[in-house]
């Protein structure tokens, strides 16, 4: 059965699945579509063309599918929010729509956004993923599957971050930091593996002694990006991980983050 509150305000045209609760003060735009189970817990707001999958929840103040903070947004253009399922939205949570018309934000299922977080405009967020508190992507990020990003970290605009990846707090980068990898500081570099956060994943030894030798090739045998690729694609076994590594680094459009202690760099 849904719940909503006598002081919350739902717009005529929203779409609201099976058990859905809408609690004191929140707020649900006309073109919303809430699916079943989802809690918007009091003081929050969904508005936009916004699409929830089953099982969110809204903690206060946090606000989804307002427009894009980006001066290239045409008044009155259709731009979308697309989330899926068992999410959780901490306080003052912020997550924007897309710029040019017709284009979306996207959110995959079963990730946290911690308090004062944020996801521009056009960002690409997949499965399992953490944004502790009050760390934001700028736009048209990409954040992957199981990566975590620590308190206060900013990644820049058109940036990606790989799956299994994980970032230390207060850091910002403006290039791709590459999957299973830890990295630190502002544009600082790669430390290491992510090494506790893969054997939580149920990562073999094996893969993980393959992932090892892809960062110490990668950013400890002194080769140049180019050179360290090709040795890791003529040297290394090729599991899924030193393809997935490989491929990333293959597509990079803003540069792969050197290691912290060398200069090497896309």
């Amino acid at each position: 059965m849904t719940k909503i509150h006598p002081t919350a305000v739902v717009e005529e045209g929203a779409i609201l699945g099976e058990d859905v609760e809408i609690g004191p003060l929140c707020f649900v735009g006309r073109h919303v579509k809430i699916g079943d189970g989802t809690r918007l817990i009091a003081q929050c707001g969904i508005d936009g063309y916004t699409t929830l999958g089953k099982n969110n929840v809204l903690h206060p103040f946090a606000a989804l599918g307002q427009p894009a903070q980006d001066h290239s947004v045409v008044p009155g253009a259709v731009t979308y929010l697309n989330i899926g399922d068992n999410n959780i939205f901490r306080e003052n949570c912020t997550i924007h729509t897309g710029t040019a018309p017709e284009s979306a934000t996207t959110i995959g299922s079963d990730n946290m956004f911690m308090a004062g977080s944020h996801v521009a405009h056009n960002c690409k967020i997949g499965n399992h993923v953490h944004f502790i508190n009050a760390t934001m992507t700028g736009g048209y990020a990409e954040v992957q599957d199981y990566a975590i990003l620590s308190g206060l970290v900013a990644i820049h605009q058109f940036c990606r971050v790989g799956r299994f990846a994980i970032i230390s707090g207060c850091s910002a980068f403006s290039q791709d930091v590459p999957p299973f990898m830890m990295a630190e500081g502002r544009n600082g570099g790669v430390k290491m593996i992510n090494k506790i956060g893969l054997q939580r994943a149920g990562f073999s030894s094996e893969s993980i002694s393959v992932i090892k030798q892809i960062f110490r090739i990668y950013y400890h045998s002194d080769l140049i990006p180019s050179k360290a690729l090709e040795k890791i694609r003529t040297e290394l076994p090729q599991t899924p991980e030193v393809l997935e590594f490989l491929e990333f680094c293959a597509t990079t459009k803003k540069g792969v983050v050197p290691g912290r202690d060398n200069g090497h760099r896309n």
